[in-house]
């Protein structure tokens, strides 16, 4: 398995200890192991928070890079053409279904923007049977550009709460006399509303543009 392969396989390794650093109290996990052991008055909960932030960075960051290294070295397989797609909808599909447990986004949002994800990524696999390879025209990358960038933001806020509740500051947080958890959730929804807007859009243009595929069938 070359390298690319391997960075394309690790996005969904990284999956499962993802969703338990998001959401440690489903997993069981309570606040005090780390607290114990660093007198850490907040417990284990940011710091896994903050490392979840950087395991997703860390998975999209590799989504540019095997790509690129399969272009360069001539790395293409049937392996990656199958996962690298499959792979990025397994880690923000993640992303968006724990921040629906989380109360961040609304889960009929997320359904919408799964239900195209699934739909496109069939569409794909059609393609890839035929012989044919789909490239995401402009309007799909600042799709995932939106998505990305919405799912960081909301992580980055669960870190920030979790950090300054320890030190009793969040509440006393005011951004132009708004509570701060006012506008980081409206914030989030803005941004959730884009997220949508744009993967519909995207979805329905990419459908229309290959639609000899479906019709081949």
């Amino acid at each position: 398995m070359n390298l690319s392969n391997k960075l394309t396989l690790s996005r969904i390794v990284v999956v499962p200890f993802f969703l338990v650093a998001v959401t440690p109290s489903a997993f069981g996990i309570p606040e005090q192991p780390l607290n114990q052991m660093f007198s850490l008055p907040g417990g284990c909960y940011p710091v896994l928070r903050v490392l979840a932030l950087v395991m997703f960075i860390a998975a999209s960051i590799t989504d540019y890079y095997d790509g690129a290294l399969a272009r360069r070295h001539g790395w293409s397989t049937n392996f990656g053409k199958l996962m690298d797609p499959l792979a990025d909808k397994v880690l923000t599909m993640a992303a968006f279904v724990t921040m629906v447990q989380l109360r961040l986004f609304p889960a009929w949002m997320v359904v919408l923007i799964l239900a195209r994800e699934f739909l496109i990524t069939g569409l794909r696999q059609l393609a890839i049977a035929e012989g044919r390879v789909l490239s995401a025209d402009r309007w799909g990358k600042n799709k995932t550009i939106a998505q990305l960038t919405t799912i960081i933001t909301a992580l980055v806020f669960l870190a920030a709460r979790d950090w300054l509740n320890v030190y009793g500051l969040w509440e006393r947080v005011i951004i132009r006399s708004w509570d701060i958890e006012w506008v980081f959730q409206w914030t989030l929804h803005a941004m959730i509303f884009i997220c949508v807007v744009l993967t519909i859009v995207s979805g329905i243009r990419y459908y229309i543009g290959n639609m000899d595929i479906i019709k081949a069938e």
